[in-house]
């Protein structure tokens, strides 16, 4: 079960975009997926479904309820989705980091149901992003291809690279994907300048910009299934066939873990009124 983090810590970088047509072109190609909506605005879940009854979520990330209970099924066959809540704002602002370390243990507690999950995060670096990427061994940075999506592609690899050298060194490094590309000349530098400072970290498939992604959300529908023949859906297969012919990171690399994670992991178990005297 691959388990990738879609984040962006700028919104409109196509990261909701990507999270749902992702996973709807992977569970067209016969890959069972569960998207997961952490972002408190509930765009995926909008987009698919419905946002998910407030304690539902709170059950499963501080509660007894087994995440793969809350998951439901979409209209796209082989495509669960867990919805978002209001709930994640409030528990945001009140558990701080505690937050982050149930999103980490909720993502360990999945049952191996699925091929792949994806979790569409935050447009923030927030306690819930973190939280995905400690779960996480793979993610997805998208950026618009503009120029002011350079520093916030930056800032994402930057929190990377403090993770893996520390509470998740079995992180991969992401894969990047340059989104809502167009024809003019300022985009093309874009996508040229990701390529010279990433190098091989920029997917080879680039999403075009296209009004058919705005459509579909507002139809409720995946690209794929609402204009399965235009551009952005033929996009969005080759961005999945992309990640399917990297699976064989994870047979080359088994997870490791430092002190460090140890650390960590073991505070998160602590009880918290324990973990205040420690």
């Amino acid at each position: 079960m691959r388990i990738i983090a879609v984040v962006n810590r700028k919104g409109g970088s196509g990261k909701t975009t990507t999270a749902v047509s992702l996973a709807a072109a992977l569970a067209e190609r016969g890959m069972r997926t569960l998207l997961i909506d952490l972002d408190p605005q509930a765009s995926a879940s909008l987009w698919l479904a419905e946002p998910a009854r407030h304690k539902r979520l709170e059950d499963t990330f501080i509660g007894s309820r087994e995440p793969e209970s809350i998951a439901r099924p979409t209209d796209v066959p082989g495509l669960e989705i867990m919805a978002s809540s209001n709930w994640l704002l409030t528990a945001e602002q009140s558990m701080k980091g505690n937050l982050g370390v149930a999103v980490m243990r909720a993502l360990q507690r999945l049952k191996y149901n699925w091929a792949f999950v994806i979790i569409d995060c935050p447009p923030s670096l927030s306690y819930l992003s973190v939280g995905a990427l400690m779960g996480s061994r793979e993610v997805i940075i998208p950026a618009e291809a503009h120029a002011i999506a350079l520093p916030g592609v930056r800032a994402v690899v930057a929190e990377m690279r403090r993770l893996q050298s520390s509470l998740n060194p079995s992180l991969f490094d992401p894969m990047i994907v340059a989104c809502r590309v167009n024809r003019t000349i300022h985009s093309r530098q874009v996508v040229a300048q990701l390529g010279t400072i990433y190098g091989e970290l920029l997917a080879q498939a680039t999403i075009r910009d296209s009004i058919r992604l705005p459509e579909a959300a507002d139809a409720h529908e995946p690209i794929t299934r609402y204009a399965p023949e235009s551009g952005a859906s033929l996009d969005y297969r080759l961005l999945a066939e992309e990640l399917l012919a990297r699976g064989y990171l994870h047979e080359m690399e088994p997870r490791r873990e430092t002190r460090w994670w140890h650390i960590f992991h073991r505070t998160a178990q602590i009880d918290p009124t324990e973990r205040r005297a420690i």
